[in-house]
């Protein structure tokens, strides 16, 4: 009988070291990933205006598809651009 408590003894601190360590392990989590969660929840609180801005954008676009033309390639020529610079920055 008292190696059956031994055995609930050590099982009981095995379980008790393994909810310290999930704890250690949850405060680093959360530590690391705080910077994420911080933007995501700025993300949703901004979802109706970006839902609206993207609405009102669309009409826009409809009215004015040369314009929205126009303006995204320049925006794929500047992004291209500025891969192309971090890209002969970072091999030197």
């Amino acid at each position: 009988m008292s190696h059956s408590r031994q055995t609930k003894a050590e099982l009981l601190r095995r379980i008790h070291q393994q909810r310290l360590d999930l704890s250690v392990q949850k405060r680093e989590w959360l530590y690391a990933t705080y910077r994420y969660d911080r933007s995501w929840i700025r993300l949703v609180h901004l979802r109706k205006y970006l839902i609206a801005g993207s609405s009102l954008l669309a009409l826009y676009n409809i009215r004015h598809p040369s314009r929205f033309i126009r303006w995204t390639k320049r925006a794929v020529g500047i992004l291209g651009t500025l891969k192309l610079i971090r890209s002969t920055l970072q091999s030197r």
